[in-house]
């Protein structure tokens, strides 16, 4: 498979991966109905003012008796257009490689005013986390064993998580490092160049099934980065296990591998 192809193929199967909610999606914490939009318009997404291809943008709404989903592709241009879409409230989200690039809501007047607007635009990859290299340790982060159940949740033991497989795209060639954490969860991507990159947590070895144990975090490497190395957390949101997973990804000066 090409690398072209590979970045279409990984777009294609983030649309396809789309919850199935229920499209009569509630407006509240939208001020003001957002931006006015007309029915025909364009969205355009860039990385460092260069048109970005690929990129999984959709739109949900419209009249409250009709609520929709439109989802399309960036071409090679980074637009996607949307034609005649009826009068009604919409949020529009952009994302690229499980990294989003914008979400707002918008709303489509029966008769556009003259500040309706027939273009946005959305910068990806801007808040990147910064490191001198590919590197990092990949940990559970569970309960301590002493003291109150209170105490055990504050007082957390790091458990290394071994043989995790991790990739690391580079978002406009294609390339794909690939790696998997050692015995004591370290990893390491070697020979990579330095610019931005999305790190992709395949999943676990003894997790195969679950897809909470997968993340997608935008890095860029430096040298003019701040020493250290990537430190990934996995955690439950809440006791029992019935809170859900998150992984969250910091910069920590231990030395890596």
């Amino acid at each position: 498979m090409t690398r072209l192809n590979l970045r279409v193929a990984f777009a294609i199967a983030a649309l396809t991966a789309i919850p199935k909610i229920a499209l009569a999606t509630s407006v509240v914490g939208c001020l003001n109905r957002g931006v006015e939009l007309r029915p025909d318009f364009t969205v355009e997404v860039t990385h460092a003012d260069k048109p970005l291809r690929g990129v999984s943008v959709e739109v949900k709404g419209g009249p409250d008796s009709a609520w929709r989903l439109y989802s399309q592709l960036t071409a090679a241009d980074g637009r996607v257009r949307f034609k005649k879409l009826p009068a009604g409230d919409y949020w529009v989200k952009a994302e690229f490689l499980g990294i989003g690039a914008g979400y707002e809501c918008f709303h489509i007047n029966s008769s556009p005013s003259n500040k309706a607007k027939k273009r946005r635009r959305y910068e990806w990859g801007d808040m990147p986390v910064g490191v001198r290299q590919a590197a990092g340790r990949f940990v559970d982060s569970k309960p301590g064993s002493d003291g109150t159940p209170i105490q055990r949740l504050i007082h957390r033991v790091d458990v290394p998580i071994v043989g995790a497989q991790l990739e690391l795209y580079q978002p406009f060639d294609g390339t794909i490092y690939k790696t998997i954490t050692d015995s004591t969860g370290q990893f390491l991507f070697d020979n990579v160049l330095d610019g931005t990159y999305v790190l992709h947590i395949v999943r676990e070895r003894s997790s195969v099934e679950s897809s909470s144990d997968s993340g997608d975090f935008l890095i860029s490497i430096g040298r003019g980065a701040k020493a250290g190395n990537l430190l990934l957390r996995k955690s439950e949101a809440a006791t029992g296990g019935t809170g859900g997973i998150s992984i969250q990804i910091e910069v920590n000066s231990a030395p890596g591998p």
